[in-house]
């Protein structure tokens, strides 16, 4: 299978070259392309610091003493963009969860949560499922497309809206990710340019 994804593993209880989990995910979906962090720091530190591509992250609930916790780390995720998809595992039942934190983690997007065990074949199905998903996404299309153009073209006013804002791609990008009022607005006018496009049989779109 050909996967233009960073699939990023954030779980301190694998053991590298060894842990099934981790074997299988590279046989699926490429070494290359499965990156795995020991440290929920570091881990959430790969993530912050690559947006320019796209990243499923498979995440840990519980990490030892002095780290951020699985649910730190979701959070801190999201202060940062929605556009991440994020599948939480725990070696714990789902119901021992506090349902405060099954709340947050359900109004801010979580992909899914699901019970670690020796079959990591639903794993593996979460992680196809969000690969599909996050490449047909009209938000994540619209991101790529930013990352797409000449760096100096990313901050050059691009968008000016009625009451006199400037918006650059990057400004642009930035609202998307935080699901800000005109990063919704873009999503929704970009549906709306295609679905015209389509109603008029415009069947060749260019990159």
């Amino acid at each position: 299978m050909t996967n233009r994804n960073k699939i990023v593993l954030i779980h301190d209880g694998l053991i590298p070259k060894v842990d099934p989990l981790l074997i299988e995910l590279q046989m699926k979906f490429g070494a290359d392309q499965v990156i795995h962090y020991e440290n929920s720091n570091s881990g959430l530190e790969y993530v912050t610091n690559n947006l320019n591509q796209k990243i499923i992250v498979i995440l840990d609930m519980n990490f030892s003493k002095g780290e951020l916790s699985g649910l730190q780390v979701f959070k801190n995720i999201r202060e940062i963009t929605s556009l991440v998809y994020i599948i939480l595992i725990t070696a714990d039942e789902v119901i021992k969860i506090k349902n405060e934190d099954l709340i947050f983690l359900i109004n801010h997007d979580a992909f899914a949560l699901e019970s670690v065990t020796t079959d990591y074949s639903k794993i593996i199905e979460l992680v196809e499922d969000a690969s599909h998903k996050l490449d047909a996404r009209i938000d994540a299309v619209l991101e790529d497309w930013i990352f797409k153009q000449p760096v100096e073209k990313r901050d050059d006013p691009y968008l000016k809206t009625k009451d006199g804002k400037t918006y650059t791609l990057n400004n642009i990008l930035e609202s998307i990710r935080q699901q800000t009022e005109i990063g919704k607005k873009m999503e929704k006018n970009i549906l709306k340019l295609t679905i015209d496009l389509l109603s008029r049989k415009k069947t060749e779109l260019d990159d």
